[in-house]
């Protein structure tokens, strides 16, 4: 009885983590999806993610703090060849792995942006939206990007910044409260046009400049 009951649970944690994760499987080419992405892909979802922020083909995204790519990958998938990705960071190395694994997978239409902790070094007047994820906790001085993410925003562009929050994730420092961020993103000039909440440790800020 207790073999049973045990083997049902594992069959019935299995359905759930193929439920979560179908469209990752589904959109898998060889080296999509990294080893490490997959349990972060299963809490923040990105093919919902793109859904909620409207991202649709043809369309320029920057992705601030792009790293090794975990969204790159799928934004160059969803904007096709008329779309763009300006996938920046600030670490040179994190670049060449994305260049290297874009190249893999066939995407010519990402272009890697090496930046500074204030200047994200993206063309003026590019981007429909400026997207972070994971990033905003780490910035050294988050008021003086943002305020540099202005000029690369179309005159209609969004900054959208998916952040852990705090009472939601149970992280202290790794987070910031909905409160910070609307006051730290009204300093840098922009302001809130709405919050979506439905991620289990994240919120998603929509922002547009003033």
């Amino acid at each position: 009885m207790e073999n049973s009951l045990s083997k049902n649970l594992i069959i019935l944690h299995l359905a759930v983590v193929v439920a979560f994760s179908g469209a990752i499987w589904a959109q898998q080419k060889e080296g999509f999806v990294e080893a490490w992405e997959i349990r972060h892909n299963l809490l923040q979802p990105p093919v919902k993610i793109m859904d909620t922020i409207g991202l649709k083909p043809g369309m320029v995204i920057g992705d601030v703090g792009a790293g090794r790519g975990r969204f790159t990958v799928w934004f160059a998938d969803r904007v096709g060849d008329k779309g763009k990705v300006y996938a920046n960071d600030i670490l040179e190395k994190s670049l060449r792995h994305l260049e290297q694994r874009c190249e893999r997978l066939g995407f010519t239409n990402v272009i890697t942006c090496l930046g500074t902790v204030v200047k994200p070094n993206i063309p003026d007047k590019v981007l429909d939206i400026a997207f972070m994820i994971n990033v905003y906790h780490h910035l050294e001085k988050p008021v003086e990007l943002l305020k540099n993410i202005i000029p690369t925003l179309k005159p209609d562009g969004t900054l959208v910044i998916v952040e852990h929050e705090p009472v939601k994730s149970g992280y202290a420092t790794e987070s910031t409260s909905e409160e910070e961020m609307v006051k730290k993103a009204d300093e840098a000039g922009y302001k809130l046009e709405k919050i979506e909440t439905f991620l289990a440790r994240d919120n998603i800020y929509f922002f547009k400049k003033k």
